[in-house]
């Protein structure tokens, strides 16, 4: 028996254990680059608007940091560019939680040791989770493609730039496959997947902003590839023949070190911490807050990072450019100062990412379900609601530490960029701080579909969040009303541009609120595990 024998048969049953996360990924990423396609030609129009935007590009650094280079003004490409980040980010994260679900996830919910019964190979899990994350890329690659070329694009560059973001999705699993082999917690393996990924992406950007002789640092590392294939701007696919070349070797390397542990385990040794658990440890909550806080440390980290570049690289930019016509407009439409147009533009990019650690963090509460662990709690003086409403509470709490320590970062990145103040601190946090009641709205959502409908919960958030992106996505690009975009969003509604009201965060906070209740409500009507 090899290695991957049976790695099929568990492949199939991935397809059909994933497939609304699959739906919802899918649709996500094809949603982003094509939305952005469009954007970008309504947006500009004209050849006039596309030089104006083309010099914006050269003479800005925060866009080539966060996005990436500009190789020609033409709208496709200047669409190619705006959709280059968001694309790649999306289809790297739905490739590593592909990965995740399929290895780790299965060892730590004990069906994998339950499947060792079978005639498996002991690598089949792998196999099989790198199977379905790269055929799930090669797909999204072909819908982008045929979305691009339906639209009247070129075709040439219609397939580079669906290769483009399907190669994403392809690093994001190589990474994955490594990362699990260390940790026994699916949460440190995202993490540490997706800030290798998002490392890698800055590594790109500082060595295009700094160009000259730094443009070797674009092909030191896998994002460089894919920037460097250029769609609709040269067209060099050959840049991307070195993806599958590290996808194997990331793969060859992540089967080696699985074969040097054992199932279940991780080559990190777990910590045998003390005998008796500190006093603070005596909840639910503090059980929680402890199950989350490596995951909730790495995303602050990752995020304190990049608001620092954004706030020191940024300010310089933007007071440069803070007259500029665009800079006005942008400003005047969303109603606040000028100077701080671009960052409130890139920081609405950061709430989506952020709130999908949110949705990860009150999952939480049906993977302790699944796994047992939970009714093993349940056992002591510890009631249903009070256990459950213990990890919604921490969900709540994790957009809120990310968003703030995003605006402390942007304010001092700024002030230590010698273009901004102590106040400027305080400034952006309240800032980043108006945007988390729309995340709870869609924690708040998957905790209700946990208490109603559990075997859906998942499914439930995940759609939640893609809704507020792809919706967000439409009402730009015209395709949808700004009505529905009110409607169907929360997001839409912290927005300055879309906000109807002040109040709008006190209402949102109360619809969450109310959702959360409900989600405690049914809780107590249905069994556990159900």
């Amino acid at each position: 028996m090899t290695a991957a024998a049976g790695a099929a048969r568990l492949a199939l049953a991935a397809l059909r254990r994933d497939r609304v996360l699959l739906a919802v990924w899918w649709l996500s990423t094809v949603g982003i680059v094509l939305g952005g396609t469009a954007s970008a030609r309504s947006t500009y129009p004209t050849a006039a608007a596309r030089a104006d935007r083309w010099e914006q590009l050269q003479q800005v650094p925060v866009f080539v940091l966060f996005q990436s280079r500009a190789f020609a003004d033409t709208a496709e490409a200047l669409a190619a560019q705006q959709a280059f980040g968001a694309g790649t980010m999306c289809a790297a994260l739905g490739g590593i939680l592909l990965v995740v679900r399929a290895t780790r996830l299965e060892e730590n919910s004990g069906r994998r040791e339950l499947l060792g019964g079978l005639p498996l190979g002991r690598h089949a899990d792998l196999a099989a989770a790198l199977a379905v994350a790269l055929g799930a890329g090669a797909a999204v690659a072909a819908a982008v493609a045929a979305g691009l070329v339906a639209a009247g694009a070129p075709p040439a560059g219609s397939v580079v730039l669906g290769l483009v973001t399907g190669s994403a999705a392809w690093v994001g699993a190589g990474l994955t496959a490594v990362a699990v082999q260390f940790t026994t917690r699916t949460g440190v393996a995202v993490g540490l997947a997706f800030g290798a990924f998002y490392a890698m992406h800055l590594v790109r950007g500082l060595g295009a902003m700094a160009g000259g002789s730094a443009l070797w640092a674009t092909w030191a590392v896998p994002n460089g590839w894919l920037e460097n294939a250029r769609p609709f701007a040269g067209d060099q696919w050959w840049a991307l023949l070195l993806v599958p070349v590290w996808t194997a070797a990331v793969a060859a390397a992540a089967l080696a070190l699985a074969g040097r542990r054992d199932l279940g385990a991780g080559l990190l040794p777990p910590g045998s911490g003390p005998a008796r658990a500190h006093r603070a440890l005596r909840s639910a909550f503090a059980l929680a807050l402890r199950a989350e806080r490596t995951s909730l440390a790495l995303w602050a980290g990752a995020v304190a990072v990049a608001g620092l570049a954004m706030g020191g690289v940024g300010a310089g930019a933007m007071a440069e450019y803070a007259t500029a016509p665009w800079t006005l407009a942008m400003a005047e439409a969303l109603n606040i100062a000028p100077r701080d147009a671009f960052f409130v533009y890139v920081v609405f990019a950061f709430v989506f990412p952020i709130a999908a650690q949110a949705v990860l963090a009150v999952l939480r509460v049906r993977r302790e379900e699944s796994s047992g662990t939970g009714e093993l709690l349940l056992s002591g003086p510890v009631g249903r609601v009070r256990w459950a409403l213990a990890y919604l509470a921490v969900a709540l709490l994790c957009p809120a530490v990310l968003l703030a320590v995003l605006g402390v970062a942007v304010g001092t990145g700024q002030a230590l960029g010698g273009e901004g103040e102590a106040a400027d601190v305080l400034r952006f946090t309240g800032l980043t701080l108006s945007l988390v009641p729309a995340v709870w709205v869609v924690v708040a959502a998957a905790f209700l579909a946990f208490g109603a409908l559990p075997r859906l919960c998942a499914a439930v958030g995940w759609a939640a969040l893609a809704v507020g992106v792809l919706v967000e996505i439409a009402v730009k690009t015209g395709t949808v009303p700004e009505a529905l975009f009110l409607l169907t969003s929360p997001f839409a509604h912290v927005n300055p541009y879309y906000r109807t009201t002040e109040a709008a965060p006190l209402l949102l906070a109360a619809l969450a609120a109310a959702l959360a209740a409900l989600g405690a409500w049914a809780l107590r009507h249905r069994d556990l595990p159900a």
